[in-house]
């Protein structure tokens, strides 16, 4: 079999503090299956976003835009420390998160990020 494939996104689950600044996003590489050599893929270009969602995943609690889209296949959000200060937030304590990137023609949209989350004071 030849060609190339993205890697596998595996789970990462997050910690978030309620007042705090907090970094999130995911990474995208790519592996040449006739080399296994591994290279990152361009985002600079792209858009992104995250998403944090209910813990069955059916609501969107939150969604912010990627600040940061890398050469080297990064895609990060940076959330300011007023983002969980509202009363909500406090039914809202844990979830599932994901961070989806779109191509700039719009015509590929790609997951780099995803898990769980827990809000704590």
């Amino acid at each position: 079999m030849n060609g190339v494939y993205g890697k596998r996104v595996v789970p990462r689950d997050v910690r978030l503090v309620r007042g705090d600044s907090e970094r999130l996003g995911g990474w995208w590489r790519k592996r040449d299956l006739s080399t296994g050599e591994i290279t990152p893929v361009d985002l600079s270009a792209w858009s992104g976003r995250i998403e944090l969602r209910s813990p069955d995943g059916d609501e969107l609690w939150y969604v912010r835009s990627c600040d940061e889209m890398t050469d080297d296949g990064h895609a990060v959000a940076n959330i300011p420390p007023s983002a969980f200060a509202g009363d909500v937030w406090l039914q809202r304590r844990s979830g599932q998160w994901k961070c989806v990137v779109t191509s700039p023609d719009g015509s590929t949209v790609r997951t780099v990020g995803w898990g769980c989350w827990v809000l704590s004071d």
